[in-house]
């Protein structure tokens, strides 16, 4: 679901509700009541922020200390529409254009009509790649960069377009944002808890460290540039994560993105 579809969906169907319930007789309204009730132990569970605390590991140095560089993706392959061994692409609502140019991988969307949105996902459980997925304590980042005046990108993680964390599509500086299950909230927050923005047309590097997974929950922690800005957890039974990835979407035409130098970090296991 797209930024402009899921905001128009919850704001309708709460609207609507409640005008529905006004209306309904007392047994029915009593049933309502249970329902809604149960709405909001759903929603109360979905993922927030946590992004007033960092964790002990504040920088992606110290996040680093003790992994590995065990794979580097710097698109060495011939410029073109192939991204190379263990990398999938996906696109939805429309045209998005992906090619390897001068070691960079770029993204272009012709027409924004539709939102449309693409993204580019490297299986690490490829035996060409590392032969398995990320377990908790590993870590992977990846350089971006928006070249456009609008648009959002940013990382995806086991391949699904509800795990991502990003820009937001509009013009100049805005937050990192994450989907709820809902809406796009931010993340990174200052110590008055308002939103840190970001200039997203300036190259950043995002990292990603995987903390921790139960079966139920995954815990993850996000670094721009260097420094620890906060924390997002996903309801996921995996324990390991096996896909990473990158995405772009946009509202706007001839929007265009670039991503290069995919670094993964793990420890070293017999």
């Amino acid at each position: 679901m797209n930024r402009r579809e899921a905001g128009i969906d919850s704001l309708f169907s709460s609207r609507y509700c409640g005008a529905m319930i006004l209306k309904l007789p007392f047994c029915s309204l009593f049933r309502a009541v249970i329902f809604f009730s149960a709405i909001e132990i759903t929603l109360s569970a979905t993922p927030k922020a946590t992004a007033d605390v960092p964790p002990p590991m504040a920088t992606s140095r110290a996040a680093k200390s003790g992994l590995a560089l065990a794979f580097t993706e710097n698109f060495n392959g011939p410029n073109g529409e192939n991204l190379g061994v263990g990398w999938t692409q996906a696109a939805h609502y429309g045209v998005v254009n992906e090619q390897i140019l001068h070691h960079r991988l770029y993204f272009r969307i012709p027409s924004g009509h539709d939102i449309p949105w693409g993204s580019a996902t490297l299986d690490l459980a490829n035996p060409s790649i590392l032969g398995h997925g990320l377990h908790p304590g590993d870590y992977f980042e990846v350089t971006l960069r928006r070249q456009s005046q609008e648009g959002g990108l940013g990382v995806e993680l086991f391949d699904s377009d509800q795990l991502r964390v990003g820009s937001d599509l509009v013009r100049g500086a805005s937050a990192l944002m994450a989907w709820n299950g809902i809406t796009w909230v931010p993340i990174a927050f200052d110590k008055k808890g308002t939103p840190l923005k970001f200039d997203w047309n300036t190259r950043h590097i995002i990292g990603v460290r995987f903390d921790s997974a139960d079966g139920h929950r995954a815990n993850f922690s996000y670094y721009l540039d260097g420094r620890y800005v906060g924390s997002w957890p996903v309801n996921r039974p995996e324990t390991v994560l096996d896909k990473i990835g990158v995405y772009t979407q946009s509202k706007t035409s001839n929007a265009k993105f670039e991503f290069h130098d995919v670094k993964v970090y793990t420890r070293t296991r017999s």
